[in-house]
């Protein structure tokens, strides 16, 4: 019994020794990484306005596209649904059931751009 209590504690000793050791290699590792971007961030002071605008534009990009995405997946036949855990649905039904979907949502933009 005693021999077991010996062994626990040098292995959890072991352990915590290992943890240590990596704490303190991702202490180095996060110190030299801050003092590459400080030596960085010094010469990014004049670029700043055009990484801003830069930005923007990317911004702006992006929103198209996942306004362009988002048109596309309108015409889609297929919608994304939640399958209810409780109720298995076959491929027939999910199809059906999406198509409906697909044909009151085209019905409700034609009754906006009616009006």
């Amino acid at each position: 019994m005693n021999q077991v209590l010996w062994i626990s504690l040098i292995g959890a000793a072991l352990v915590i020794l290992g943890l240590i050791f990596l704490w303190f290699l991702m202490d180095i590792l996060v110190r030299i990484t801050n003092m590459s971007r400080k030596k960085i961030r010094g010469n990014e002071s004049t670029t700043f306005c055009q990484d801003q605008d830069l930005d923007l534009e990317s911004k702006q990009k992006a929103a198209a596209a996942s306004i362009a995405v988002a048109m596309a997946l309108l015409n889609t036949s297929f919608l994304s649904t939640r399958q209810e855990s409780s109720q298995q649905m076959s491929a027939w039904q999910i199809g059906h059931r999406n198509q409906v979907i697909n044909n009151r949502l085209e019905i409700s933009f034609k009754d906006r751009e009616n009006k």
